[in-house]
């Protein structure tokens, strides 16, 4: 069985489907006694959907953070004189 360090190892490739078959029942034979790995898995899991989403997110038009820029730079306050 291997162990944690090589379980964390991988788990992205898990995650992609890209293991083989022996080493991906050796990882799932871990996942099923190992709860800290587990966790991980989880984590890994989550934080893989959240870069997809923000991935799939459109950006701001130019156009619309030069509006923006203008307008923050617009609203910063004055230096004063003398100072």
């Amino acid at each position: 069985m291997i162990d944690c360090r090589e379980a964390v190892r991988r788990m992205w490739l898990y995650l992609e489907a890209a293991l083989d078959g022996p080493h991906n029942d050796e990882l799932e034979q871990h996942l099923d006694t190992c709860t800290r790995c587990c966790g991980e898995l989880e984590f890994s899991r989550r934080l893989r959907e959240l870069v997809v989403d923000r991935a799939a997110t459109p950006a701001m038009p130019p156009e619309v953070r030069q509006r923006i820029e203008l307008l923050l730079t617009a609203a910063e306050p004055e230096p004063e004189a003398g100072r």
